[in-house]
């Protein structure tokens, strides 16, 4: 009982840690700053973008990202844990949740969103993510949807 009880502390503290990672590169994006992020980021990573469909590597997905900061009615992109479950073996964790990205258009506020699933792995410098996969399921608020779906 006892290793059980050590266990889920491990878990549960590694879940925070986790959260608090995301909610880092959340506020660097709200900043438009890859480079806050990049230290969330193993050196392999692996992005797959909602609306996208191919898969980018970290310096890839750094400018893919640097792109969207430079569009003038970029606002940010949010992600939303809903689930965050460490392996037992603590190897990894997955979190999935809800993102939104917004932009301001000249028609209303856009906001397209959609579902994504992380993978974080441990390393002597925290969790870290792996990979990203997200999928684009709605827009909403301005005309430029079209050019999403």
């Amino acid at each position: 009982m006892l290793l059980w009880l050590v266990a889920a502390a491990g878990a549960a503290g590694d879940v925070g840690q986790i959260r608090a990672a995301r909610a880092r590169s959340n506020a660097a994006i709200a900043m438009h700053q890859f480079e806050d992020m990049r230290p969330l980021l193993l050196p392999d990573y692996v992005l797959l973008p909602g609306s996208l469909g191919k898969a980018l590597d970290v310096d890839e997905a750094g400018r893919r990202l640097g792109a969207a900061f430079a569009e003038p009615g970029f606002v940010t992109y949010v992600r939303t844990p809903h689930r965050i479950v460490r392996a037992a073996s603590g190897k990894r964790a997955s979190e999935t949740g809800t993102w939104v990205g917004t932009w301001r258009k000249a028609d209303g506020t856009m906001r397209l969103s959609g579902i994504y699933q992380a993978m974080w792995v441990p390393t002597p410098g925290g969790w870290k993510l792996q990979n990203e996969s997200f999928v684009s399921l709605r827009c909403t608020g301005s005309s430029a949807c079209v050019d999403y779906f």
